[in-house]
């Protein structure tokens, strides 16, 4: 099976357009919003439309091809998984000792400042043991 390298050959993702990138990418972040904001039974339900809408903003970032954005998420693609694993926890402690006391907007620059640098942390605690 060959494989296609959409760095040599940009192109490739122009099967589809920026209309079905945006249109997938809005209902699915759409879906996954009301799912989080309908609670328990439909929270289960929202990894197919998170997958959906965050793949479409993944191709769209590289399809607008701005080279500085490009090297940043192929660098924190290293440890995403480790962010996901640490995200919920970070945002729940920032939360827990911030509330109320600053703006929604600091609130979570923090708390995504204070993920990404842990999830680092973390990664490169856990990929040296190895």
């Amino acid at each position: 099976m060959k494989r296609l390298n959409y760095i040599k050959y940009p192109s490739a993702l122009d099967i589809l357009k920026w209309r079905h990138f945006t249109l997938a990418c809005t209902a699915g972040m759409v879906l996954t919003s009301l799912a989080g904001w309908a609670g328990f039974p439909w929270k289960l339900y929202n990894d197919i439309p998170s997958l959906i809408g965050y793949t479409s903003l993944a191709l769209i970032v590289y399809k607008i091809n701005v080279g500085w954005l490009n090297r940043f998420f192929s660098y924190t693609n290293r440890f995403s998984y480790e962010w996901y694993l640490v995200h919920f926890l970070v945002f729940w402690i920032v939360m827990h000792f911030t509330a109320g006391h600053l703006s929604i907007i600091v609130e979570m620059a923090l708390c995504l400042t204070l993920s990404y640098a842990v999830a680092f942390w973390y990664g490169k605690m856990w990929n040296r043991k190895k």
